[in-house]
């Protein structure tokens, strides 16, 4: 008969089985929140097809901080899978910096969204276009805030010399979730700006 060389902890679950909890979370919330932008996207298109006239002639569009944006979402990839790399090879510098960057493009994400949103000059409920546009605009701003809480805690871990391969998992669920933010406001953007 064997004997086992250690019990199981009382009361507590294996590290193993939290550290898979968080990668599957952001894939959960990832989905439920691009699903919400696919058919933010599907209802303005609809409407779309079905108006006279669209865009309204009293709608102003800011395509320079709308592009602007989009590109802070990009360079923001790079710089998250830099840090992620960074963590693989073992270079905790690099990938603090790295973190810091993105932190910068985090802000300055949400910063420049928000002027975006508060520079549509009508209300939510003015018309159906500007009700979609706010709802296509205000649900990259809340992935972009979630993303920037991700970062930022990403970033104390990694400074406090608690990210290591080891815990690999907790960088690239942050920096799946920062794809899917940017993901999310580029099909925002091409929906509003470029489609029309």
């Amino acid at each position: 008969m064997a004997v086992p060389l250690a019990l199981p902890s009382a009361g507590g679950t294996a590290p193993a089985d939290r550290r898979s909890a968080f990668p599957l979370a952001v894939v959960a919330i990832g989905l439920a929140l691009t699903t919400l932008t696919a058919g933010l996207v599907a209802a303005y298109l609809t409407l779309r097809s079905g108006a006279a006239e669209w865009p309204p002639e009293d709608a102003s569009r800011d395509t320079y901080t709308a592009v602007t944006l989009a590109v802070t979402m990009i360079l923001g990839m790079v710089t998250i899978e830099w840090a992620a790399f960074s963590i693989r090879r073992r270079e905790r510098g690099q990938s603090l910096a790295a973190m810091a960057i993105t932190l910068g493009f985090a802000i300055a994400f949400i910063n420049g969204l928000y002027y975006l949103i508060t520079q549509i000059e009508a209300g939510v409920g003015d018309s159906a276009y500007f009700t979609v546009v706010h709802a296509l605009l205000v649900v990259p701003f809340l992935a972009g805030l979630l993303a920037l809480i991700f970062v930022l805690v990403t970033l104390v871990r990694n400074a406090g010399h608690q990210l290591s391969e080891a815990n690999y998992w907790l960088m690239r669920g942050t920096a799946n979730f920062w794809h899917i933010a940017a993901v999310m406001y580029i099909a925002a953007y091409y929906t509003i700006f470029i489609t029309k």
